[in-house]
Order: C-alpha cells, then structure tokens, then sequence
C-alpha cells in the first residue's frame, strides 16, 4: 500500500512538472524558428543562452496580434536590467517580427533590437 501511495504521489509531481512548463504551440514554434542575422542556432537557443531566467508568455494582443512575450534578466551598460522581447507571429505564413524590446519598462529603439540580436548571436557561439 505505502508503495502504491509512493508512485501515485511521483506519478503526480511528475504530471505536474510538465503542465507548469508546457508551452502554447506558438511559443514552441518561435523557439524552433531562427533570426536572419544567426540563420546557424533556434530562437530558443539564443534566448534561453542570454536569458538564464527567460519566461516564455503567450497571448492576443489588443489590436488582434498574436504576440509572444519573453522576460528575462540581463546586464545592459554594466547594469542589470529586466528586459522584455516582443514577438508578433504568424506560422501559418511562416513568419515572426521582433516588434519590441524593454529594459525595466522603458522601450528601445529598433536599432537596439538589432543590437541585441547580433550580441545574442555572438554569446552562443
């Protein structure tokens, strides 16, 4: 009986685990998609490599995108900021704009997008 009592509990943490961690299909197809500027590694790979901390969020937006959202920790001018990258996805045309990207809230330029990508690029390899 103990036993049974023990591998129902595992069965359930188990079950657990990968509920809390699963993914929409949109963000696993993100992840499984990559820049023009580093065609070699997955966006999940470049993320995740940057942003230890990464958390992947998914949802409408209010003007009728599909967006995925990933917050994450990083160091930006000897800094440590909260950053926000911000993803609009179509996979049905096989495509995803990085659209926005914040530190501690406060938004960055396009160039600064760019910026992070190719540093991003540069830290994995």
């Amino acid at each position: 009986m103990a036993l049974r009592s023990f591998l129902a509990a595992v069965l359930l943490v188990v079950a657990s685990a990968t509920t809390c961690f699963a993914y929409s299909e949109e963000i696993k197809w993100l992840r499984n998609q990559s820049f023009k500027a580093c065609p070699n590694y997955y966006v999940w790979r470049l993320v995740d490599n940057y942003f230890p901390d990464a958390r992947w969020e998914s949802g409408w937006s209010d003007e009728g995108d599909y967006v995925v959202n990933v917050r994450g920790g990083m160091a930006f001018k000897g800094q440590k900021v909260k950053a926000l990258l911000q993803f609009t996805i179509n996979p049905q045309r096989g495509k995803f704009d990085f659209n926005a990207l914040e530190f501690n809230g406060d938004p960055q330029s396009k160039e600064m997008r760019v910026e992070l990508i190719k540093a991003m690029c540069q830290d994995v390899q």
